[in-house]
């Protein structure tokens, strides 16, 4: 284990300005194991002003996630960071042997998440210290996902893979033969993945048989999420697909041509929105994919949107955080931030969390 300066405890008598009551809330990618990026209970945005920033000055593509007191943020100077999600001071920091690429998930008091240097690690958040890690033979650049008692993960070399939460002991694994970089999801005892093949495969998340398989035609660059009974994903080439979970042929429920790029989806269960990389974000009918509505931003919409309480926020390329209104695409909110975003937001009870390309964290309350 190779813990760093830790910031455990503030000065004594330090006053902080502001409260934040965070709760366990946003505790992996895009919210929970189904992957939808949408907040129950809502967070009343949009948000009045910045409440912090912490400029960790190092560069970053991991999204934020959050769980009581603590805010986690991967990096590619190879260290977990543990934030203060309350004040935004640093607690302190793990060390990896590779880049942290994608962001942790949380189960109770372990955080759970990859590295590049091909190991899965379990970090006991309070006592800051190693329970466990799991040698994965490849690097990890996506989210894995706790359901189960299990942590499921895939590698670059198209490895994947589930292993015990409290142990780390190895219960199966599969190869897909291409390369996933983005985080499965989970629903009904069903693993999804995308690959860059342009594969949609759903395991069995028992055992890892492979039950179907479908062919997007094109790779597919938005990690899929389930929501009301759908399975949805995206390919770089503009399509956005919906599967019936039920369907015991799989296939496409509805398709729909966006004409750009997809980067990233989220869905608050009446409503799909999807981000491109040409700087729109649409929603769409999820019962039958039928478009609502299309609105522009400035930059490159490079992670999925994030939803709570009828607004999509949304960080770009343009060094910008959007909050649109769900129901017509209107721009309810922005703000700048020091840098491009790639990354999901975090939503709290009280605040957004944004982590921007050169590392500077940000809450807004």
């Amino acid at each position: 284990m190779r813990i760093v300066k830790t910031y455990l405890k503030l000065v004594a008598g330090a006053t902080a300005f502001f409260i934040v009551a965070c709760g366990p809330s946003w505790e992996t990618y895009r919210g929970g194991p189904g992957r939808a990026a949408s907040l129950h209970p809502h967070f009343a945005g949009p948000p009045r002003g910045r409440a912090w920033t912490l400029p960790l000055k190092i560069s970053t593509f991991a999204s934020p996630v959050l769980a009581d007191r603590f805010l986690l943020v991967g990096a590619t100077d190879d260290y977990l960071h543990v934030v203060d999600a309350a004040s935004g001071e640093p607690l302190y920091r793990y060390r990896t042997g590779g880049d942290i690429s994608a962001g942790a998930a949380l189960a109770g008091r372990t955080a759970y998440f990859g590295s590049a240097d091909g190991h899965l690690y379990a970090l006991d958040l309070p006592r800051a210290r190693l329970k466990w890690k799991f040698n994965a033979s490849g690097k990890i650049v996506a989210d894995p996902v706790i359901a189960s008692g299990k942590v499921f993960c895939g590698t670059l070399e198209g490895k994947v893979f589930a292993v015990g939460a409290r142990d780390g002991r190895p219960a199966w694994s599969i190869s897909t033969e291409a390369p996933v970089w983005t985080s499965p999801c989970y629903a009904r005892g069903k693993l999804y993945v995308a690959t860059r093949a342009g594969k949609l495969v759903c395991l069995a998340a028992d055992t890892g048989r492979r039950e179907w398989e479908l062919d997007a035609g094109a790779p597919l660059a938005a990690a899929p999420l389930v929501a009301s009974g759908l399975l949805l994903t995206a390919s770089e080439a503009g399509e956005i697909l919906a599967v019936e979970l039920e369907s015991e042929q799989p296939g496409p429920a509805w398709r729909y041509a966006a004409e750009e790029g997809v980067s990233g989806l989220a869905s608050d269960g009446a409503a799909l929105f999807a981000g491109t990389w040409e700087g729109t974000l649409l929603a769409l009918r999820l019962a039958d994919g039928a478009p609502l509505w299309r609105t522009e931003v400035e930059g490159a919409v490079e992670g999925s949107p994030a939803v709570a309480a009828g607004l999509a926020y949304v960080g770009t390329s343009a060094k910008k955080i959007y909050a649109l209104r769900t129901r017509d695409g209107a721009i309810a909110w922005e703000a700048e931030v020091p840098a491009g975003v790639s990354s999901t937001p975090a939503i709290g009870k009280e605040a957004l969390y944004v982590v921007a390309d050169d590392g500077t964290t940000l809450a807004f309350q």
